[in-house]
């Protein structure tokens, strides 16, 4: 009679150790989150913080001997500075977009076509999420939000609601298929023996999920808007 092979353990006894090995992850978030929420610093500041307890984890556990340090800051340094030149971009746009009165226009645009404001929204989001899947978030957000948030504003949404509705919506362009460029990334990771249909398949599940909590938010706001008030309050 053939012997069964003895069965792997289960999952959650590997667990443990994993979230033991997590604790620098789990104690600089209670940190950032916990001080923000408290009151004890800014959200600028909390980045800081977080940047800051980031780099001393990554020192103590030597992640940063040798060329490893260096190699790091220069990569930094590139991307610091290709977001402040995307900012000074973004602030002259600003600058010619507010001239112009381009966001005054769409808001009486808006009013004269009397379309139902969550059809706007409706739209905008279609909008973003053809721009995400083809551009990178930050670019994105930079150059519609000189535009885009007056009219938000204007039909009474409020401006967190937004960026927090227009942080998740292009995210989720990212890995909408045929062009997300997350997906393209997955791509390259798996190397050429994955083909880019199978890809699009393992996304699928994710996107639609996606989908359904870009809906969610949107119809009900007090699922985003419900910490953001506790924290006024």
């Amino acid at each position: 009679m053939r012997r069964r092979p003895p069965a792997n353990a289960p999952a959650w006894r590997k667990s443990g150790p994993r979230c033991a090995r997590a604790w620098g992850v789990l104690a600089l978030f209670l940190a950032v989150i916990g001080g923000l929420y408290g009151g004890v610093f800014t959200a600028t500041e909390a980045a800081s913080v977080g940047t800051f307890g980031s780099f001393l984890f990554a020192l103590f556990r030597g992640k940063l001997k040798g060329a490893a340090l260096w190699r790091v800051m220069g990569e930094t340094t590139r991307t610091t500075a290709m977001i402040y030149i995307l900012i000074f971009g973004a602030v002259n746009f600003s600058f010619f977009i507010g001239v112009s009165g381009l966001p005054e226009l769409l808001t009486d645009l808006v009013d004269w076509l009397q379309f139902p404001p969550l059809g706007i929204v409706a739209v905008l989001l279609v909008g973003y999420i053809i721009l995400g899947s083809i551009m990178d978030p930050f670019p994105v957000m930079v150059i519609t939000v000189p535009i885009v948030a007056p009219l938000i504003g204007d039909m009474g949404y409020s401006l967190v609601w937004w960026g927090i509705i227009m942080v998740v919506v292009v995210e989720t362009g990212l890995i909408t298929p045929p062009f997300g460029i997350n997906v393209f990334v997955l791509k390259g990771i798996s190397g050429g023996d994955v083909p880019m249909w199978t890809v699009f398949k393992g996304v699928l599940p994710f996107v639609g999920a996606d989908f359904v909590k870009l809906a969610l938010l949107t119809v009900f706001p007090f699922l985003i808007l419900w910490l953001p008030a506790t924290m006024l309050n």
